[in-house]
């Protein structure tokens, strides 16, 4: 493969990740406007719970195969395949329970087709983390091309054969499904796949990037699953939908950091690490304000007119959220430098407050001001997160955001005037 520099990889992750987020805002507004507003909020809590659930069990394999398998394909082989045996009898487990548990609220094949969707996902983040760490994302890009293409063609059939979200939820699997296996075929062209670490190693060394990707994703969705439990089905459809568009926005700053961490883990210097990082910092968070700011002028004022006049209110939480869109570019260069150089504890203490911080605001405004208060919280969560990277940063990466504390020198007492 070629190994292509970070513009180049970002460029193409780009692509990749606006196809993805253009196909799944396309899902969003077909199914805002065809289905009815309680099986439109029964979609959106299905998406916000298989995301979560695909995050939970990659479990972190696909960024810890993306930054050590770039040391040499045997590396990266012996993780994938480690990583892949450890988790193949959950995935199985999570298949066959997924309806029983299901049956619970009368929706079984919601169930499977949510543990069907996070099962696909997370083999999907396994194997593009293998490809990722060869510094090259054009595969990945390619893949999101044709997953974004086919989600859009079965979101219109759907629509049309079979409206409801049942239908949808199987179809996107499928999309998966068919669009992750070329790369499964071309794996050994770029790593060696005959021998594994020991499995439990893998995941051992895994899991605290697992965890950390699992509780952000968690707050990310929050919204959409403590509306669906606390509030009603009109609150829970309004900020699917914003939501839905608000973290498209996110195609531009994921895309950077995706072919950022590869770049990083090669750097052998520290000081280079904090240049690299910086210069992308700067941009991107730049980019991402000035994205945030144009779609919260416009997209407000679009949505009624698209979907009508029940998704009116989705243009105050949509505001909200965009406020967010630079707080999360900015962590998320931020976290990716400092995963880089293996400061997963000082992730994981951020990520974990910004959790609690997110739910305890969730259990306040939600009940008083529905799917407003849901955003709110959203973006509470992402200032105290960035406060306290941007904090962190001053020991670990002197000089990437605050100037580096000069230290008073000492006084020589030989030479005090007294």
């Amino acid at each position: 493969m070629t190994r292509r520099g970070l513009r180049a990889n970002s460029a193409l992750a780009f692509a990749g990740d606006s196809a993805m987020k253009l196909s799944t805002l396309v899902v969003v507004l077909v199914a805002a406007r065809t289905l009815t507003v309680p099986e439109f909020a029964v979609l959106a809590t299905a998406l916000a719970v298989a995301g979560v659930l695909s995050t939970g069990l990659d479990i972190g394999a696909g960024t810890l195969v993306t930054r050590d398998g770039a040391r040499s394909r045997t590396e990266r082989g012996r993780l994938l395949v480690g990583s892949l045996q450890a988790r193949l009898p959950v995935f199985v487990v999570v298949l066959v329970a997924a309806p029983i548990v299901g049956s619970i609220v009368d929706r079984p094949w919601t169930a499977l087709a949510i543990a069907a969707l996070g099962v696909t996902g997370a083999v999907t983040l396994t194997v593009l983390g293998c490809y990722r760490s060869c510094q090259d994302i054009r595969p990945e890009a390619l893949q999101r091309l044709a997953a974004g293409s086919l989600t859009v063609v079965a979101a219109g059939a759907t629509a049309v054969v079979a409206p409801d979200a049942n239908a949808l939820l199987f179809a996107l699997v499928a999309v998966g499904v068919v669009t992750v296996l070329p790369l499964v075929v071309r794996l050994r062209t770029i790593a060696t796949l005959g021998r594994a670490d020991q499995p439990f190693e893998v995941l051992r060394r895994a899991a605290p990037i697992g965890l950390l990707a699992l509780a952000t994703i968690a707050y990310y969705r929050s919204g959409t699953i403590a509306l669906a439990a606390l509030s009603d089905a009109e609150a829970t459809a309004v900020f699917g939908v914003a939501s839905g568009v608000a973290f498209g926005l996110l195609m531009l700053p994921n895309a950077i950091t995706t072919a950022l961490l590869p770049r990083l883990a090669v750097e052998r210097e520290r000081t280079g690490v904090i240049e690299c990082t910086r210069r992308t910092l700067i941009w991107t968070t730049a980019l991402a304000g000035l994205l945030a700011c144009a779609s919260a002028t416009v997209v407000p004022e679009v949505l009624p007119a698209l979907l009508g006049a029940p998704y009116g209110e989705a243009g105050a939480p949509f505001v909200l959220l965009c406020i967010g869109i630079p707080l999360i570019a900015a962590s998320g260069v931020i976290g990716t430098a400092l995963l880089s150089i293996g400061r997963v504890r000082l992730l994981g203490v951020q990520v974990v407050v910004s959790l609690l911080v997110n739910l305890i605001c969730i259990v306040v405004l939600v009940p008083v001001a529905g799917a407003s208060g849901a955003a709110l919280a959203t973006l509470i969560c992402e200032a105290v997160g960035l406060a306290f990277l941007v904090h962190v940063t001053r020991s670990a990466l002197p000089g990437l955001v605050l100037p580096v504390r000069d230290r008073a020198p000492a006084i020589d007492a030989s030479t005090a005037v007294s």
